[in-house]
């Protein structure tokens, strides 16, 4: 009897490993796996953030602390129970009437159970009352939760409570082999649901702090080479090509990040909270995440389960990368969407195309206007052309800084700001879009192979062949072309990366602070908006600190800028008139929650989205126009 006692054990444990390793293998990871050498680290030293945002579990926490300290519950509980769990199986292999016990451990393993207990009973009543419209899975969550209440329960019953033993004889018996039982099944239930993120969760947490640093991601795509001849081999080479960057193969032709993040995804749809298109119907969740859950859907499904005319309103804020608990980054697979869909011809939208390729494609920048009128602004201003010989730093206008009347008191500002600081400086004589966000939005993609070439030709004989040279801008998304998309451009065509790409916002910190700039102090409050692009490279300190030293007492609105707060330019936003209307939603917002009739902002996307939006009443200013309007002794 007893061996055969064992050997049920036995048979039982090998039964439920099997059937979860063949499920999570054959319906979770086999698609991802051969795409592993895709993982690039870049940031070791981000394994021990990725740790300790799983150990505290605070993306878990933050914005829903009591449904997120009921996960944190379970959490640990599931982590807490895997070492009991050895002891369980041990001491019935072992013939012992009871665990083997684990010391003061127990006791901490008695408390999670209660608490466990408490925190699934409270997720059960949750979702299936205040949150039944909401939350996917009713059936297979339902399970998940009673199989962990029915562990935690067996667990209570055969511990010593009150200095008594648990229960003995035939009821021990049933309550051990009812514990073991939801053991051996719960493994595969798990990998064949939504809850395998209990175990792929943690491990991409870690996975996102290493291999992306602060800053903006190189657009999947952008690398396309169409080659230089028109014989047939090179024909062939182009076809090759826009297979590797398209999607013949629909979903099993994405990245190992955008495949791996569907076995993490949670499902809590917080991401589709933090959204700011949502009003057009914009869903991360669902078109970022889970429609790639299923890597034989093609891209004809693919383009029905992510709309492309939804896609395009991601205005690439990240704030659903920021949000979730899981560290997935669903702005990273729209943006790779985008640009596999543009190579397949179903992206852009015919909207973005005309409100910004046509027009670059037509005069060289955004707003389709007359290069002249740029000489004459840049004449009337005193503004020097660059000599690379002579001057320090490179300022890059942009678009907006060339062209826009919203933009050109910022251009104006920051090049007086520099001769206070005794910086020399200088423009390029020729200047057009430097392409972010027809990039991000997915509608360069046609060009990009040879727009790339010319730009990265046009700013290293500029620099003299020197790229670590200062390269200054007032806008945030030239910043990025320039520093990320150009920089990897550069390398394909042997030369170095542009290392020195700096904002404005850090550039005159640096001088205020080094005693180069001198501002006085002027007592003023108003609204703050922080661009995302300010977010995303880690400078609201240097924002908030620049405002401090101006006198600025800064009023923020909604979750920003711990929870980016797009004002709509982002992800080529700027270039047409969305449906999602995040402009004007975020100016609301912030009027509503500040009171200010005056904000203050660091991108002349934010402030050309948020003219448009704004009342007549209402003000806008850059860190640079009123830092200007506080130079000492002027």
């Amino acid at each position: 009897m007893r061996i055969l006692e064992v050997v049920l054990i036995l048979l039982a444990g090998l039964a439920g490993a099997g059937a979860f390793a063949y499920i999570a293998w054959t319906k979770r990871l086999v698609h991802v796996w051969p795409k592993r050498g895709e993982i690039n680290i870049v940031n070791p030293a981000g394994m021990f953030t990725g740790i300790a945002e799983v150990v505290f579990q605070t993306k878990v926490i933050a914005n829903r602390p009591v449904v997120g300290i009921a996960h944190l519950f379970v959490f640990y509980g599931f982590v807490s129970f895997g070492a009991k769990s050895v002891t369980h199986v041990i001491s019935k292999l072992a013939g012992l009437d009871h665990p083997i016990p684990l010391g003061p451990l127990d006791y901490l393993i008695d408390l999670f159970s209660v608490l466990v207990l408490l925190g699934v009973t409270f997720l059960a009543i949750r979702r299936y009352t205040v949150m039944r419209q909401r939350l996917t899975h009713m059936l297979e969550s339902g399970i998940v939760l009673a199989l962990i209440a029915g562990l935690m329960i067996t667990y209570i019953l055969e511990r010593p409570w009150g200095g008594d033993l648990g229960i003995v004889g035939t009821g021990a018996t049933i309550n051990w082999w009812a514990h073991y039982l939801i053991l051996c099944g719960f493994p595969s239930l798990i990998a064949y649901g939504k809850h395998f993120h209990l175990m792929v969760g943690p491990i991409n947490v870690v996975l996102k702090h290493m291999v992306e640093l602060p800053g903006d991601r190189p657009v999947p795509g952008a690398d396309l080479d169409m080659g230089d001849e028109d014989d047939d081999e090179d024909e062939e080479a182009f076809e090759a090509e826009l297979a590797r960057v398209g999607m013949p193969n629909g979903v099993a032709d994405f990245s190992f990040h955008t495949l791996f993040d569907p076995a993490a995804c949670i499902e809590c749809g917080r991401c589709n909270d933090a959204c700011p298109s949502a009003d057009a119907g914009l869903q991360p969740r669902d078109h970022f995440v889970l429609a790639f859950r299923d890597p034989s859907t093609d891209a004809e499904a693919l383009a029905e389960l992510a709309p492309p005319d939804i896609v395009s309103t991601c205005t690439q804020c990240r704030a659903c990368d920021n949000v979730c608990p899981v560290g997935n980054r669903p702005s990273r697979a729209g943006l790779e969407l985008r640009g596999r869909m543009t190579a397949e011809g179903v992206y852009p939208p015919r909207a973005l195309k005309e409100g910004g390729g046509n027009p670059v494609s037509a005069a060289g920048n955004i707003f389709a206007a007359d290069e002249e009128d740029r000489n004459t602004f840049i004449e009337e201003n005193s503004i020097p052309f660059y000599d690379a010989e002579e001057h320090e730093v490179l300022f890059i206008l942009g678009c907006q800084g060339s062209y826009s009347p919203d933009a050109r008191p910022v251009v104006v500002a920051t090049a007086r700001l520099l001769e206070a600081a005794g910086v020399t400086y200088g423009v390029l004589e020729e200047e057009t879009c430097w392409g972010e966000g027809l990039l991000h939005g997915g509608g360069l993609m046609e060009d990009w192979p040879f727009y790339k070439e010319e730009k990265v030709e046009v700013l290293s004989e500029s620099l003299g062949e020197k790229h670590d040279r200062t390269i200054l801008t007032i806008c945030p998304h030239c910043r990025d072309n320039i520093g990320t998309q150009l920089s990897e451009a550069a390398k394909k065509f042997e030369k170095e990366p542009f290392t020195n790409v700096v904002s404005h916002v850090t550039f005159l910190l640096d001088l205020v602070k080094g005693g180069k700039l001198k501002v006085d102090k002027k007592a003023e409050t108003l609204a703050v908006h922080h661009p995302c692009k300010t977010i995303h490279h880690d400078e609201v300190g240097a924002f908030d600190e620049l405002l401090d030293l101006a006198g600025v007492t800064g009023k923020t609105a909604g979750k920003s800028p711990n929870v980016p707060a797009c004002c709509g330019g982002g992800g080529g936003g700027f270039l047409w008139d969305s449906p999602a209307k995040v402009s004007k939603n975020r100016f609301t917002e912030i009027m509503e929650e500040t009171q200010q009739k005056k904000i203050a902002t660091g991108c002349p996307g934010c402030h050309r989205m948020l003219s448009v939006a704004k009342d007549e009443e209402t003000e806008l200013a850059d860190v640079a126009t009123l830092l200007h309007e506080r130079i000492s002794a002027k």
